[in-house]
């Protein structure tokens, strides 16, 4: 749960934060995330992730959607291989393990304490939790290259690739050298997302963990 929660907190970073400049060239890759930010307020988008060990091998394949709201509402839902659901409405966070049939909820402030990524879904700037570093046009992509400042995370770096001013692969290294990467399709900028999609029911049957008010764990 760590590892995925760690995933989907440099996703919603790297989705809501803000951008200052970034060293380099051109600066393509930081203009180009400049602009997403500028420009687009909520997106949606299919996703195919994809972990790889140090050999290149790979452990695990996931795919599911993703709808953002910004600065601080976001639904992650995988759907394959397991119905997993993360949501945040601005106010509770919550994850939905629909086959182990618990949610676990927690304030959005708890939560985003818990990690430097998750404080950029607040509106910090992206640059106070990760030096920042063009990493110039290729593959068809611009590209920016992020370091967190914090010596304590599971990732080592992160480097978002973007086509039409929008996210569309992100590449996940962490210190055990495996690399998650996540390929954005379908996606719609701008579109009318109804309130209700940043809300979770949750069934009656389901075990309910609930830390508001407590200190999160730390995520890191």
């Amino acid at each position: 749960m760590r590892y995925l929660l760690c995933v989907v907190a440099l996703v919603a970073a790297c989705f809501t934060g803000t951008a200052t400049a970034a060293t380099g060239s051109s600066a393509t890759g930081s203009s180009a995330l400049a602009d997403f930010y500028n420009e687009v307020t909520t997106l949606s988008a299919d996703f195919q992730q994809v972990q790889r060990d140090d050999e290149g091998n790979i452990v695990q394949q996931a795919s599911g959607t993703f709808l953002l709201s910004r600065p601080d509402r976001f639904r992650w839902a995988y759907t394959q291989p397991f119905e997993q659901i993360i949501v945040s409405d601005g106010e509770t966070f919550k994850f939905y393990d629909v086959d182990l049939a618990q949610v676990t909820i927690r304030d959005v402030g708890a939560t985003l304490n818990a990690t430097p990524a998750l404080l950029l879904t607040g509106g910090e700037a992206l640059s106070e939790a990760f030096q920042i570093t063009d990493g110039g046009h290729h593959d068809g992509l611009d590209w920016v290259h992020l370091k967190p400042n914090a010596d304590d995370t599971d990732f080592k770096t992160v480097d978002l690739g973007l086509k039409n001013d929008v996210p569309s692969l992100m590449q996940l290294h962490d210190n055990l050298g495996q690399t998650t990467s996540i390929n954005f399709g379908n996606i719609e900028v701008n579109p009318t997302i109804k309130a209700e999609r940043f809300k979770l029911d949750i069934p009656d049957e389901v075990e309910v963990v609930d830390g508001r008010g407590e200190a999160a764990p730390s995520l890191r």
